[in-house]
C-alpha cells in the first residue's frame, strides 16, 4: 500500500540503541543495523492493507503523524474514528493526560459523531455528573468518569505513592455533549465534547 510517510520519523522502540560507538567499524555496523531495521519497519507497514493497522505498526510518537498524512485513506475505509479513539485510549484517561490538547481537539472535532458514538456503548443517562482527577491541576480535559468510587480509589493510590492527592474536579453534562461512552474500561468514562469542555462550568472538589 502507498501510504503517505511525510514528517515521519521511524522513531525506533526503547530496545534498539540510539547511542554512537568510538570504534568506527563497530559504528558502522550499528548504522546498518539500524538501517535494516528502517527498511523492514517501513515495508511491514507499506504491506498493511488496513490503514489502522499500518499505523499501529508505527512507534507511538509517529502515530498521529501518519494519520493526519492519511486523513482520506482512514476515512475511506472507515477507520479514522476508530484510529482516533485507539491513539486516544492509548496514553489518556480520566486521570492521566499526554500529548498535546489542542491536537485531541482537532482530532475529535473532525470525527463523524455517529461513527465515533458506536465505537462505545448507550449512554443510560439524559443528564449525569462527571468528574475528573489531575496531578497537574488541568481541569478542563476530554476525559471524565461517572465513577466517583473511582476517583477515591486513584486519590488514595497517588497518596500512598507520595504523588499527592490531586485535584478533583466536577461539571454537570448532557447526553448530547458526549462523544463517546466507554462502559467496558473500569473508569466507566466518557469523551465530552471538546465545545462543550471550552465552556463548561468545571468546580473543584
Amino acid at each position: 500500500m502507498s501510504w503517505n510517510f511525510e514528517a515521519i520519523e521511524f522513531l525506533y522502540p526503547p530496545d534498539v540503541y540510539m547511542g554512537t560507538f568510538d570504534n568506527p567499524k563497530m559504528q558502522a555496523r550499528h548504522e546498518e543495523m539500524k538501517q535494516k531495521k528502517l527498511d523492514g519497519l517501513r515495508k511491514a507497514v507499506e504491506a498493511e492493507r488496513d490503514p489502522l493497522e499500518a499505523m499501529m505498526r508505527l512507534h507511538k510518537r509517529d502515530r498521529i503523524q501518519f494519520l493526519f498524512n492519511n486523513d482520506r485513506a482512514f476515512r475511506e475505509a472507515g477507520r479514522f474514528e476508530a484510529a482516533v479513539l485507539r491513539l486516544y485510549t492509548l496514553t489518556n484517561s480520566p486521570f492521566v493526560s499526554e500529548g498535546d490538547p489542542q491536537v485531541w481537539d482537532q482530532l475529535f472535532e473532525s470525527c463523524d459523531r455517529e461513527n465515533l458514538r458506536a465505537l462505545g456503548g448507550p449512554f443510560p443517562f439524559e443528564s449525569a455528573r462527571v468528574y475528573r482527577i489531575a496531578i497537574t491541576a488541568i481541569e478542563k480535559g476530554l476525559s471524565w468518569t461517572l465513577s466517583r468510587k473511582k476517583i477515591q480509589a486513584f486519590e488514595d493510590r497517588w497518596e500512598e505513592q507520595g504523588i499527592g492527592r490531586g485535584k478533583i474536579y466536577v461539571t454537570e453534562t448532557t447526553k448530547k455533549d458526549i462523544l463517546v461512552y466507554l462502559k467496558d474500561r473500569q473508569e466507566e468514562e466518557v469523551i465530552l465534547d471538546p465545545q462543550f469542555v471550552r465552556t463548561a462550568t468545571i468546580l473543584a472538589l
